[in-house]
Order: structure tokens, then sequence, then C-alpha cells
């Protein structure tokens, strides 16, 4: 049987996949917005980079924290303010258009906020749940799923609004998720205070304590290193699909949200697959060859490049990189220790440390040669990345 804490899990999950399917709608429209704007994949790259910032600087902090006080309290907070200042935003702009500056300013507050949240909501979830009935890699799949769930029909319901609705109700639309998401939280029951917290040691004291817990563990230490250069590669879609659609294959912003849509549900049939079965045995293994069949895929874009094959294309990439995301988070579940958790989860958000580089460099790979053969590229960045990851001690990860 699921445990009885397991509503708590489910008034999360559904709060966040309400957000998280706002979000989506808002961020997607915001990519489009900005290339019709700009004609830059470099200005796109440029927003991406600012959006990464403050995941570098807070991260760390934010993990700290999150040992330390009331998870509950704490992301309701945020989530509260996210609403607030997106609606005073979304209001303010039905009277003036909207900047570039604008959205470079928004997208860095934005960011910030969500580097806070992230890292705790993250380890509040196996506080919700009774181990020895619901396993952690299935619990990794479903809060994965929630997600895609969420996120599988908003690509294609953005790109048919983007011609409808304009900017400021795009951003009114997140802050309506935002505030659902706080009012979902608010019903889950869970006490939120770390077992092992000493008050009389600081914040840094604490964050020393997880870097090294964090470099001696090797199976968490290998998985996230890995992520962190895959992460480089990976971006590169973020930067140029927009462009390759808009610009290479002159098509609708349609297209663009068919093939997103069709990445995640790829990422969702993954999810499930993982969420229904459980998988207990060389899960080191899975990940590293799921990671490389994932860059591989993202190799072919380049070469196949017409509608049908593009989003033929990203539905395996969206399936091979759900197992990827569910064993990393399955690591970072099951082996931190809890009062470690928070901070293990805030550190290995900063895998995401080179990710900003990866903005950049892509969008120049895409506004100086094609934006199809950056994509291309940084499919033998990943393979490369897969292959080490055989010769490391993440593969004995069962």
């Amino acid at each position: 049987m699921i445990s009885k804490k397991l509503p708590s899990v489910v008034y999360l999950w559904i709060g966040q996949g309400i957000s998280s399917f706002a979000t989506s709608i808002y961020t997607l429209a915001l990519a489009w917005y900005v290339i019709e704007l700009t004609s830059s994949p470099l200005q796109m790259g440029t927003l991406l980079f600012i959006a990464m910032i403050p995941r570098i600087i807070l991260s760390f902090i934010s993990g700290a924290i999150g040992d330390r006080v009331s998870k509950k309290k704490f992301i309701i907070t945020i989530d509260l303010l996210r609403f607030t200042i997106a609606a005073i935003w979304s209001i303010s702009l039905f009277s003036r258009p909207v900047s570039l500056t604008e959205i470079y300013i928004f997208t860095f507050i934005f960011s910030a906020m969500s580097s806070f949240y992230h890292p705790i909501y993250n380890s509040m979830i196996p506080d919700l749940l009774d181990k020895s009935n619901l396993k952690l890699t299935q619990a990794a799949s479903i809060n994965e799923m929630v997600f895609k769930i969420s996120m599988i029909t908003s690509p294609a319901i953005s790109g048919l609004l983007v011609g409808f609705i304009s900017f400021e109700q795009f951003i009114l639309l997140n802050a309506s998720g935002f505030l659902l998401a706080a009012l979902f939280t608010s019903l889950i029951k869970h006490k939120g205070k770390a077992k092992l917290y000493d008050s009389n040691k600081s914040i840094i004291f604490d964050l020393k304590k997880g870097i090294n817990y964090f470099v001696n563990n090797k199976i968490i230490f290998w998985s996230v290193i890995l992520i962190t250069f895959a992460n480089i590669a990976v971006v590169s879609y973020n930067v140029n699909l927009a462009n390759l659609i808009q610009h290479e294959m002159e098509s609708t912003p349609s297209l663009y949200g068919l093939v997103l849509t069709l990445f995640s549900i790829g990422s969702f049939l993954g999810f499930l697959f993982l969420s229904i079965f459980k998988v207990e045995n060389y899960r080191g293994y899975i990940y590293i060859c799921s990671l490389l069949l994932a860059g591989i895929s993202f190799v072919t874009v380049g070469v196949f490049l017409n509608p049908f094959s593009l989003m033929l294309t990203f539905f395996c990439i969206g399936l091979f990189f759900a197992v990827v995301s569910t064993i990393s988070t399955t690591i970072l579940f099951e082996v931190p220790s809890e009062d470690y958790r928070a901070r293990i989860f805030g550190i290995a958000s900063v895998s995401s440390l080179l990710s900003p580089l990866g903005y950049l460099l892509w969008g120049f790979v895409g506004e100086s040669v094609s934006s199809s053969f950056a994509i291309s590229s940084s499919g033998i960045i990943i393979i490369f990345v897969a292959i080490i990851g055989f010769f490391t001690s993440l593969s004995k990860f069962k």
C-alpha cells in the first residue's frame, strides 16, 4: 500500500505540475518573442546566460538554508513572491510595450527565486514518502512525470496562443500558476526542520561540510560532474531550435510547439516506464547508455532536416533524457543522508555551472554557421561524456 503521507506528495506534485504548465507556456512564448524581436540566436543565448547566473551564485546557499528552515513555509513564500512580481509586471505592460532590457531583468529575478526554490523542493520529497513502500526510483520517476504531463500539451498550446494573446497575458498566466502552486503546497503536512541542525554553526560551516560530503561520495560526485559537462552540449537546442524552425526550415510556431510536445511525450513515456517497473540493478549503466543514445539522436538533427524527422528525433531525445534524469534524481534522493540532502541538491543545481558558457557558445555557432550544425555538433560532446562515464564509479551504481 501507499503510505498515508502520500496525499501530501500528491498536493505538492499537483501544485507544481500546474505551475510548471503555466511556466512552460510562458517560457516557450518568451523564446519565440525574443527570436521574432531580434532574429538572433546569440540574443537568445544571452537571455539564457542571464537566467543561469543566479543558479551559479545562489544554489550553494539555498541548499545550506534548506537544511535549516521549514521547507514548506519557504517554498510557499517563494511562490507568493513570484506571483506578486509577475502580476505587477504583467499589469504594467498593458499600457506600454515590453523592452528586451526588462525581459533580461525579470528573467534574472525569476531565475534567482527559482535557484532558492528547486533544491529545497526536491529535498522535501523523500521526507513525504514511506521508503519501504515506494521505491525512490519510482518516486523520482513520478516526480519528473508529473511535470512532463503538464508539459506535453503546453508547447502546442503556446505555439497556438502566440498569434492570439499578448506577451503580458502570458506573464499573467505564469503568475496564476505560482499562486495555485502556493495554495496546493499549503495543504501538505510537513514539519520541515532538519533533524540534525546545529544552531551554533554558521551557514558557511554547513556549506563546507556539504561540499566535503559531495566530493567524498564518488557516486554523487561523478553523477553531477558528467551531467555538468553534458549540459554544455544539451543547451544547444534551447538556443537554436526556435531559429532552426523559424529561419532554416522557414516553418511556423506550430511546428516548434509540436517538436517540443513530442519531446515531452517521449519524456513522459520514459518516466512512466520507470514509475511502473522497479529498476533496481545496473542503474548506472542504464544512465550512461541512455546518455549515449541521446547524444546520437542529437547528431541526427542536422542529417535529417525535415518536420517528421525532427519530431521523431526529439521524441527519442526526450525518452533517453527521461531515463538519465530519473536515475540522476534517484541518486540524489537515495545516496545522501537526510541531514545533507538539501545541500547536495543545491550543489547538484550547480551542475548548470557551465551551461551559461554553452548558451553563448551554441548561440555563436548557430549564428556563425547554422543552428542545425550547432545542435548536431553538441551531440558529439554528449557521446564523449557518456563514454567517459563507463570508466567512472557511476557505472557501478545499482
